[in-house]
């Protein structure tokens, strides 16, 4: 509790003086990844590129190092397409020539006025995106066919920065489940949905899960090379798929983090 305490001090003394612009990160699992991995292989004596072995990614920190290497994608078609859903994808940190990615149909002129969010607001000192989630899926349990298997998951997604001074992402989804057996066996072993922990039974039934995902954090910068994240949500530290040092696959949970780059 005290460390929490002196954080919180620490926060108010350093606000003020930011300057510098804010970012968020890129969310656990994004397409995005794919991408930057296979950059940071093809161009290995780059040191701006080593980042995998920390996430999430900063937006700011991946459209920096990609905006004036639109030849370098322009060879390879998988490359170039992706690059240029990345821009589409993190479009706040995009110059005023590259601000042409528009809709062409915007719904009643408000919503979809860009492709990738629901609503948007972007001018000089504020950005806000704001998108819903929705997943259903259904299927049937290959060994018992009378064992019906749903996903059922809503929620909403928002992400911006005030004035370059403070940046903010949150992310709510409530979640019905009945998973395959394995699923279901893990549940009732250790009681907890994998990679978001407290849950309750759906209706009564044993079989199915409801439970809730909330996410958050702010992030705020103390000088051009520091900068300060404080939330409760997930952090990946090592290498490999599943890292043994900091792993992304069990609940949420609150921190404090500070971030520094310096040289390489």
């Amino acid at each position: 509790m005290q460390i929490i305490k002196s954080f919180f001090k620490l926060v108010i003394f350093v606000l003020p003086m930011n300057a510098f612009a804010q970012h968020t990160y890129l969310p656990k699992d994004a397409k995005e990844y794919t991408f930057l991995e296979r950059q940071e292989i093809i161009q290995q004596n780059d040191p701006q590129l080593n980042l995998s072995a920390l996430k999430p990614f900063s937006r700011e920190t991946i459209m920096q190092l990609f905006l004036n290497k639109d030849s370098a994608f322009a060879s390879n078609k998988w490359d170039k397409y992706n690059w240029e859903g990345l821009k589409i994808y993190n479009n706040e940190w995009l110059t005023q020539n590259e601000m042409a990615i528009q809709s062409k149909k915007p719904i009643l002129k408000a919503l979809y006025t860009t492709p990738a969010n629901f609503y948007e607001v972007h001018n000089k000192d504020f950005f806000l995106s704001i998108n819903p989630i929705l997943q259903i899926k259904g299927g049937v349990e290959s060994a018992d066919e009378n064992q019906k298997l749903f996903l059922n998951a809503r929620g909403i997604t928002i992400r911006g920065r005030i004035a370059n001074k403070v940046g903010f992402s949150s992310t709510i989804i409530e979640t019905q489940e009945r998973g395959p057996s394995f699923y279901q066996q893990f549940v009732n072993t250790y009681r907890a949905v994998p990679g978001n922990g407290f849950y309750k039974i759906f209706k009564k039934d044993l079989t199915a899960q409801d439970y809730f995902d909330g996410r958050g954090y702010f992030t705020f910068s103390a000088t051009k090379y520091i900068d300060f994240q404080l939330g409760y949500d997930k952090n990946f530290i090592g290498n490999g798929y599943r890292s043994l040092f900091l792993s992304d696959w069990g609940n949420s949970y609150l921190f404090g983090k500070i971030n520094t780059k310096i040289w390489k």
